[in-house]
């Protein structure tokens, strides 16, 4: 009777073991997916060979020719060219997979252009140097970018949680509940190396280096990764950036001290301390003490926040508050402001339900967050709506004089989801 050890002991002395097997993804780093996946896992009670941290795959699983490795391969590629800080992707509808294993739950992924290139140009790059590959990636473009819910499941269950799936709401406001993720922004600030199985190695997009297994769990290297993205991204300024003149600002849903919200919004901080750092800075830093602020509602929120009579002498300017619906026994707060700028008239609210019917203005609010993208982007132009909930224009004031600049120069029929979008695509941009 033979022993089964043998054979594999003699393959590893011989060098006639199989390759290993590599997958390239895109972490997705948005926490929102990540607890609407976690609560589909334990409402549908998918084992441990069903499910993953969700990812976008670029490519795999493939084998390489011997002697090559993947990290070697897109080394020059990834340190010699100029990346984003991350990719983004908007989350599209749930459907049905199938694969070799079975059938998988996806919420499908539209990607952006550059992501759709940075795929291509890593799929070249690997392609003379692949020994296997599986049939989607041997044609360029046969992809289905996607994340996966469940896989490797039998047609009816899947069939089943897709039906169930279906059946959700859109993005909700409370945090813990499940969703529907169709017009969700995915967000990647790194690039994985998946072999054999296992997390091996990790590229860096904001800070442009290769990290090793250890660094990837490191919170000390996650903390310097979100500090260099909302440096490259804005979202943290270190320095001054005032106007010349005394200007208007405008800016809603702060949530100072509330650790929940950087979880629900997925915002790019790794403690509330941190964040309630960097966004009281970026306030004073872009806000002199000259200028007038609307701020739009929640103003803090959460069992350890301070009260907001600690925070507010903390922000500069001349302060005029529309009280949101976690703000408490704030004097002189208002339920909504109107101002006319430039010819144009703002109704400022916090929820945009609040603004009347038939509104002729345009109504500026916050409270939906990033949540609703697609509901309420950072511009409507046909529907009149500005959402400047503080992740939608970058946690940082934005003055309303670029705000009636880029209403001024967008088409009639436009939506932009962020202001980042409205300034690359409009090229407005002030301060």
């Amino acid at each position: 009777m033979p022993y089964s050890k043998n054979p594999g002991h003699r393959r590893r002395r011989t060098g006639s073991h199989h390759p290993p097997s590599y997958l390239i993804t895109l972490p997705v780093h948005n926490q929102q997916v990540r607890v609407c996946m976690d609560t589909v896992t334990g409402l549908f009670n998918l084992g441990e060979r069903e499910w993953h941290e969700p990812h976008i795959t670029l490519c795999g699983p493939f084998t390489l020719s011997p002697g090559c490795d993947p990290v070697t391969l897109l080394r020059d590629y990834l340190l010699l060219t100029e990346l984003p800080p991350s990719f983004q992707a908007d989350l599209g509808a749930f459907s049905l997979l199938r694969g070799k294993k079975g059938f998988a739950v996806v919420t499908r992924v539209e990607p952006d252009e550059a992501l759709t290139r940075f795929a291509s140009e890593i799929r070249e790059i690997l392609a003379p140097h692949l020994w296997t590959c599986t049939w989607i990636d041997r044609v360029p473009g046969r992809r289905i970018f996607h994340i996966s819910i469940g896989f490797g499941l039998r047609y009816t269950r899947a069939q089943s949680i897709l039906q169930s799936l279906g059946t959700l709401p859109d993005g909700t406001q409370k945090p813990l509940e499940i969703c529907r993720l169709a017009g969700t922004t995915s967000c990647s600030l790194r690039l994985a190396v998946i072999r054999r199985g296992f997390l091996w190695r990790a590229f860096d997009l904001p800070r442009g280096i290769w990290l090793t297994r250890g660094e990837i769990f490191s919170e000390g290297e996650e903390r310097k990764t979100l500090a260099e993205y909302r440096r490259r991204n804005g979202y943290q300024l270190d320095e001054p950036h005032y106007e010349e003149h005394d200007a208007l600002f405008v800016i809603s849903d702060l949530h100072l001290g509330h650790s929940n919200i950087i979880t629900y919004t997925s915002r790019p901080f790794t403690d509330v301390e941190t964040m309630d750092r960097v966004l009281i800075r970026n306030w004073n830093w872009r806000v002199k003490s000259t200028d007038t602020v609307y701020f739009l509602g929640d103003l803090r929120h959460g069992r350890d926040a301070k009260p907001a009579q600690y925070y507010l002498p903390l922000l500069a300017g001349l302060l005029h508050f529309v009280a949101g619906n976690h703000d408490y026994r704030i004097e002189g707060s208002e339920k909504s402001l109107e101002l006319p700028c430039r010819g144009l008239r703002f109704l400022m609210v916090h929820d945009p339900l609040d603004a009347p019917q038939g509104y002729e203005g345009y109504v500026i609010h916050g409270h939906v967050h990033n949540n609703q993208c697609r509901k309420f982007p950072f511009l409507n132009m046909p529907g009149r709506r500005v959402n400047v909930s503080a992740e939608m224009i970058g946690y940082v004031p934005l003055c309303l004089d670029e705000l009636a600049d880029l209403i001024e120069a967008a088409p009639a029929g436009a939506k932009f989801t962020t202001l980042a979008d409205a300034r690359r695509i409009l090229q407005v941009w002030r301060g």
